[in-house]
């Protein structure tokens, strides 16, 4: 470590992945529903979603591509040499929807683990910045949601995003009390 350079005496202390252990084995499924992928392009494909702050190695992906392959969910569509093009079998749609009707919320409730406990860490200051990125991030996906709602998911949104407005409001009326 350089005493001249503050950041790497510090690079052992940086924030763990926030990606909970076993959500790609849920992510690849998902991202086979609709196209054939090799694990290349899951791997590109990851990286795009994550605007490049997840990226699962080959020693990540090939492994869990076979044991998906095994477990019937996935399956070989083609091979050119040692490239494999996989796609979802039916038992593997069928899971989904299983997971996705009968666990509504619990994926998105372990990926919040992670934010949630860092977040009771940080100091007043640090949870400020930390929930106003949260909170614009939030509102820029529901902004670039909106066009591809149903019009009961719209409704369902519109409730949802009146509620946070009257506590945003709230919020902004005792802060304004409070800031003279």
């Amino acid at each position: 470590m350089s005493k001249e350079d503050p950041q790497h005496e510090c690079d052992h202390l940086e924030m763990p992945q926030s990606v909970p252990r076993g959500l790609l084995r849920h992510v690849i499924p998902r991202l086979l529903r609709s196209d054939e992928m090799t694990g290349a392009d899951i791997m590109q494909r990851l990286n795009e979603l994550t605007d490049g702050e997840w990226n699962p190695g080959p020693g990540t992906i090939y492994p869990l591509l076979s044991s998906l392959e095994e477990d019937g969910i996935i399956e070989a569509a083609s091979t050119e040499g040692r490239s494999k093009t996989y796609r979802l079998t039916d038992e593997g749609r069928r899971r989904i929807d299983l997971a996705i009707k009968h666990r509504r919320g619990a994926v998105g409730e372990k990926t919040r683990l992670g934010p949630r406990l860092w977040e009771k860490l940080l100091e007043p200051e640090e949870r400020l910045n930390f929930h106003t990125i949260g909170m614009i991030h939030s509102v820029e996906s529901f902004n670039t949601l909106a066009d591809s709602l149903t019009k009961r998911q719209r409704q369902n949104l519109l409730q949802h995003l009146k509620e946070m407005s009257a506590k945003i409001a709230s919020l902004v009326d005792r802060l304004n009390d409070g800031a003279t």
